[in-house]
């Protein structure tokens, strides 16, 4: 019942009936990932579809220079690595949790399987591979035609948009949390610029704002500052 559950809160799921989603449900396999640890390496077979139930998940190139490059950040209610599984394809990337992550799991073949008796689920799995492609369309864009700052601004943006809380700080002001343990690296990674540009910026940001750094990930302290940066054209 408590698997059924958390597939049901999942976005693809939300509207398949239950007597198609109690046979499927039997196939997912619940899997916890600690911070750190790898949900797969780069060049592994793709077999199974990762729906991450709570946490967030990196997505890698690790360098020979022993660095990283992020290919994108996975939270809660989406899909990771589908691209491959569905072309069949080693795994062009690693995936590394940010946080303890729990997943559930489900090999392509119970789910194609499932999927040829109820088209609906294929409906609602491309919908979600199509955002996705439209998500890194848009990235490739922001990386060709922005400025390093308003790129870091149209990234807290997502993130906020994504997996930023709402909460009042100590003076009783509304802001947004977003609870990613991002390094500096990462975020230069992430909009591609060194990391010197990146800790300049966020240094710059947490004396005049609109995005401070805290112990659990970073805040929101001023939505309408930050909108402004990212809209600017330089």
């Amino acid at each position: 019942m408590e698997k059924l559950q958390a597939l049901r809160e999942l976005t693809p799921f939300y509207d398949i009936p239950d007597d198609v989603l109690e046979p499927l449900g039997t196939y997912f396999i619940p899997k916890r990932y600690e911070r750190g640890e790898r949900l797969w390496r780069e060049g592994t077979t793709a077999s199974n579809f990762t729906f991450i139930v709570r946490g967030q998940v990196k997505v890698v190139k690790f360098r020979n220079d022993g660095g990283e490059t992020i290919l994108g950040v996975f939270g809660e209610d989406e899909v990771v690595g589908q691209l491959a599984v569905y072309r069949q394809i080693p795994y062009p990337a690693s995936a590394v949790a940010l946080e303890d992550t729990h997943t559930l799991e489900i090999h392509r073949s119970h789910f194609f399987g499932t999927i040829q008796r109820h088209p609906r689920l294929l409906e609602s799995m491309l919908q979600n591979m199509m955002r996705r492609n439209h998500e890194l369309v848009n990235r490739l864009h922001e990386l060709s035609v922005a400025s390093a700052e308003q790129r870091l601004a149209m990234l807290f943006q997502k993130f906020a948009e994504s997996v930023g809380k709402r909460i009042k700080d100590d003076d009783g002001q509304m802001v947004i949390h977003i609870d990613l343990p991002l390094t500096r690296s990462d975020i230069a990674d992430l909009i591609n610029v060194r990391v010197e540009t990146a800790i300049r910026f966020m240094s710059k940001w947490n004396k005049e704002g609109p995005v401070r750094t805290d112990s659990t990930g970073f805040t929101v302290t001023d939505w309408d500052a930050l909108e402004e940066l990212a809209m600017e054209i330089r």
